[in-house]
Formats: C-alpha cells, structure tokens, sequence
C-alpha cells in the first residue's frame, strides 16, 4: 500500500509507457523536488494533497500560471494508467518505491540529496539497500583482463560478507552478477535499461527468490539503455555503496569516467579505489586525480570496511583510516 504523498510522486513522475508520448511529459527530478518544497511553503503542506485539485484551486494556492497548473491536473489525473500499471508490474515482481516512504533506499537521500531518484523501481529484498555494500565499475571493452579481477574482488567481498553493486550491463556487470551467484554472495544491481528483462537473466531468479539480490532503476521497466539513464544509474551505484572499485574505464569518456569523477568530486562514497593496471590509462589518471590505487583484492581491509560501516554512526572512525 502507498500513502498519498507516495501515490502523487508516481502520478507526476511516472511514465505510464516506454513507448508511448505522453499528453504532458512527466516532471523531470528537478520540477520534481521544485515543486515539493513550494507545495511545503504554501497551504497545501504535502504532495498528496494535491490528488483532486482542480486546476483553479492549484493556481492559487500554489500561484502558478494556467499552463504550469494545467500540467500538473493533466500528470495527477492518471490514476486509472497509474492503478493498471502498478497492477502490472505488480505481477512482473516489480514494485515502486518513493522518497515519500520508508522503504526507500535511504543512503540515496543522504548521499544524493535532491539528486536522488524521486521514485524507483524494484525487485527482490529492498532492505539489501541498507547493508553494507561496495560498489564495482568497468567497462566491458577493457583487454587487460577486468572481467578476472573484477571476480576476484567478489570472491573477496563475498568472504567479507559484504554485497556487491554493479550496473549490469552485459559483459562486466554480468560477470559481477554470475560471480556472486557462484560464491553465495549478495548482489544489487542498479540498471540503466530494461530491469523486466534482467529479471529473466541467468541465475537472476533464483537469487532473487533467495533474497540474494536486487535490482533497482530509475527508468521506466521496459526502458531502453540511453547515456543519461547511465549517468543517472552511477550516481546511485556510488551512492548506495560504502567505497567503490573502478575496475576499468576509458580516459575522458565514457560512463564509467563520467561516473568516477563525479563521484570522486561530490563524495557520493567515502572511497574511490582504482586498479593499479598500467595498461589502462583511465584507470591511471583516475589515481592521479586522487583515487587510491590497488592491485590484489585479497590484500585490501575489506573485513575491516564491513566492520565499520557495521558500527553504529555515533562509534564510525573515518574509512580514511584504513
């Protein structure tokens, strides 16, 4: 059950298809959080107050213009699509979860701030969210043997008994998802496309089944993979994590790149550790601008990270110190 605030999130925010033009194009994140705390400031208070307004009572109480109230009646009077596609994707496994409630991913909030996802889709245990986690990049191109490393820092965080994050995509995320798989390990996968076709990859059911994993999006289910759903996506693969491991990347471009410096300058995770591989120059430069090199997962304090991120807030020394 979704309370109101939660249910006015997902009529304004929703696509109601991947394929399908909208009558009005759904609030971006940033209308969306404008929007929130100018319905705070004024006498309607909260979002799901707005659920049955009519146009003329909006652009009072919110003095909009017509157009800017028209959009929002058009956006929250799709209750009917909205009902039908929750009944769907209901079926399909998938749930919707909102900044408006307590399950969702609260490291987001804290991490993102009003860069977070207004609403996200899920399937599997959503507590796995708030475990401690570390976070694996790459890019699946790489010819210096990533796909090999990238399995042994999961056997590693696997023995620590920390969860791996990844972005799924095929070749370096599949790899991260199947390692787990193999070594009994957790997983969450944070996808830039389609999460109702990865619920059908390889192993994925039973680890779902298992609580063994989750995958999370931003995007619509069906979506199809775009850059901006990628750089969306890394924000909250670095968020959800405790550090992160960039694998492989290209120098200067590329999601990976984009995601790590971004990363690394607005702190979404404690830590940044990069793959000491002279045979990858992103990997290099990403070191140069800060980042902490490794080379053997097996050497690093992941026991001791888990550890940490395990201690009460009010009792945390830095990770810096490992």
């Amino acid at each position: 059950m979704h309370n109101d605030d939660a249910f006015a999130t997902m009529l304004l925010m929703s696509q109601m298809s991947a394929n399908r033009d909208e009558i009005e194009r759904p609030l971006s994140w940033a209308e969306y959080y404008q929007l929130r705390a100018r319905v705070a400031d004024s006498s309607i208070k909260q979002l799901g107050n707005l659920i049955g307004m009519d146009l003329f009572a909006i652009r009072r109480d919110l003095d909009m213009t017509e157009n800017e109230a028209y959009k929002l009646c058009v956006l929250l009077n799709r209750i009917m699509p909205l009902s039908y596609a929750l009944e769907k994707f209901g079926l399909a496994g998938i749930e919707i979860s909102t900044v408006d409630e307590p399950g969702y991913p609260e490291k987001l909030i804290t991490r993102l701030g009003e860069k977070a996802p207004p609403m996200v889709y899920s399937s599997g245990d959503l507590a796995l969210a708030g475990q401690s986690a570390i976070a694996m990049i790459g890019i699946s191109s790489s010819k210096a043997d990533g796909n090999e490393m990238a399995a042994r820092l999961v056997r590693a965080a696997t023995d620590a008994g920390l969860i791996v994050i990844t972005g799924g995509e095929s070749g370096f995320g599949r790899t991260v998802e199947l390692e787990a798989g193999k070594q009994g390990g957790r997983v969450i996968t944070f996808l830039a496309e389609s999460l109702s076709e990865h619920i059908r990859m390889q192993g994925m059911s039973e680890m779902l089944a298992g609580g063994r994993a989750l995958l999370l999006s931003s995007v619509h289910p069906d979506a199809k993979y775009t850059a901006s759903h990628a750089l969306e996506r890394n924000k909250c693969i670095y968020a959800l994590s405790g550090a992160a491991f960039v694998i492989s990347c290209e120098k200067g471009r590329g999601a990976a790149w984009d995601g790590a410096c971004s990363a690394m300058r607005n702190r979404y995770t404690e830590k940044v550790y990069v793959w000491d591989n002279k045979a990858l120059p992103g990997n290099q430069e990403l070191i140069e601008r800060g980042a902490t090199p490794f080379t053997d997962p097996t050497q690093l304090p992941l026991h001791e990270m888990k550890r940490v991120w395990d201690t009460p807030a009010f009792e945390q020394m830095s990770l810096f110190d490992l």
